[in-house]
């Protein structure tokens, strides 16, 4: 499917894992999160949510392709921060990602369980594991799914659909029955996928398009998010194969082709397609764009070259060993916390465009170990000092990072600081209360 950049993976791969290790706390791994739906960047403790799904995952691949005992070391290490983490009732404590520090996130908490399910194999007795995620898929059924209207709501007792969080959902429901034997969960993850299905376009110039939302589990709501789309691919796939619909595997052939069709010349996407063929391009996820692919590669997508797309994610890491976010949040005005709005453009990138958050650069660990070629070493590799002119909420001033420290500072004013040891982050500016 991708040419690769030979060599590159494993060196990226190496710095990408020692990035990692300095944004690892005892319970967990954590940060700031910088996200189009809004930011959490006072919380920066540990966090059970989708960043658990490409940590797990990609350690588990590492592991079976190289028997290196310092990947499996990693598993064990993230499934015990899963597993500290859950209530007696099933859910994780902290689980909403750009929303944390508050708990039931979706489709966060099935991601982080998925995480468990692709490593469980690998230990000498998965017992625990797999209770833990009975435990937690039952939660999340008892608490969003709606009898009346038999599917999935985003939240408990508001009716709606979001297709790319009900793919993480069935994808977990199926992967636990697959390895449990035990089809209980079976007819949520069908009524899951039919439901992501029912909101894709089938007509058009934006044929396999996702619809983001269908409020009132009605109509979509006209916006569609390649990235989102991206997510809904892998469970399609899957569920062809468990439930025997071939209605699925060609929905997920459809949004593929969506996504080959949406790509800019630079490899990147816009954030958001709308219905009248209008594009929001900004911000282009950097990171995060590694789920796109990902879904590509497990499609098997063929007949394009996406080696513009990997050497755009390839290049974009930084000295620090973590890769940025976004390009674009520099033509949006956002303030901490709040609303955004168009305003000019400028060359200088906004802070938040360069900051590396766990939970987008676990989809960039996943893909470069799936795709890392059997023969191709992981070294150790030394990590450097980012430091980089931005622009935050309308000052210029400089982000820079080490293994110890991620700060934005504007002449003598400290900004930003998050020491990375610590559950919160010390700001200069004003922000409304959490």
């Amino acid at each position: 499917m991708m040419s690769l950049p030979l060599g590159r993976v494993g060196q990226s791969l190496g710095k990408l894992h020692g990035w990692l290790a300095t944004v690892k706390q005892p319970d967990g791994y954590a940060g700031p999160v910088a996200h189009w739906w809004r930011n959490s960047l006072l919380y920066t403790g540990p966090a059970i949510d989708w960043r658990y799904e490409g940590i797990l995952d990609g350690y588990g691949t590492l592991f079976r392709k190289t028997g290196d005992e310092r990947w499996l070391f990693c598993v064990q290490g993230g499934i015990t921060h899963v597993l500290r983490a859950q209530r007696q009732g099933g859910g994780y404590g902290v689980s909403s990602f750009e929303r944390n520090p508050e708990s039931l996130g979706t489709p966060h908490e099935a991601a982080a369980t998925l995480g468990l399910l692709h490593v469980v194999d690998l230990l000498e007795d998965g017992t625990e594991v797999m209770e833990a995620a009975r435990r937690n898929l039952q939660y999340l059924v008892d608490a969003l799914w709606d009898p009346s209207s038999k599917g999935f709501n985003d939240r408990p007792g508001v009716l709606g659909r979001v297709p790319n969080k009900l793919a993480t959902l069935a994808e977990a429901l199926m992967m636990y029955s697959r390895l449990s034997r035990d089809e209980t969960f079976l007819p949520y993850a069908l009524s899951a996928l039919q439901d992501v299905a029912r909101y894709v376009v089938t007509s058009g110039p934006i044929t396999g398009a996702v619809h983001q939302y269908a409020p009132g589990a009605r109509e979509g709501d006209g916006r569609f998010f390649p990235f989102y789309a991206a997510r809904c691919v892998p469970a399609l796939v899957q569920g062809a194969s468990v439930f025997g619909r071939q209605e699925f595997s060609d929905t997920a052939v459809g949004i593929t082709s969506f996504l080959v069709r949406s790509r800019g010349e630079d490899g990147s996407w816009p954030q958001i397609i709308y219905s009248n063929g209008r594009r929001a391009e900004d911000p282009r996820w950097i990171a995060g764009a590694a789920d796109i692919l990902n879904a590509l590669r497990v499609a098997r997508y063929e007949g394009d070259d996406w080696t513009a797309s990997l050497q755009r994610l390839l290049d974009s890491q930084l000295p620090s060993g973590g890769f940025p976010t976004a390009e674009g949040f520099r033509n949006l005005r956002r303030f901490p916390l709040g609303p955004m709005s168009r305003r000019a453009v400028t060359e200088v990138p906004d802070w938040l465009d360069i900051l590396p958050v766990v939970g987008w650069n676990d989809k960039v660990f996943r893909l470069l170990a799936n795709l890392l070629p059997e023969a191709e070493a992981i070294p150790e590799m030394a990590l450097g000092h980012t430091d980089i002119p931005v622009r935050f909420n309308g000052l210029t001033a400089r982000y820079q990072e080490d293994a110890e420290t991620i700060s934005v500072t504007s002449g003598a004013r400290e900004l930003y600081r998050w020491r990375k040891g610590s559950a919160w982050a010390q700001t200069g500016f004003r922000v409304p209360s959490l």
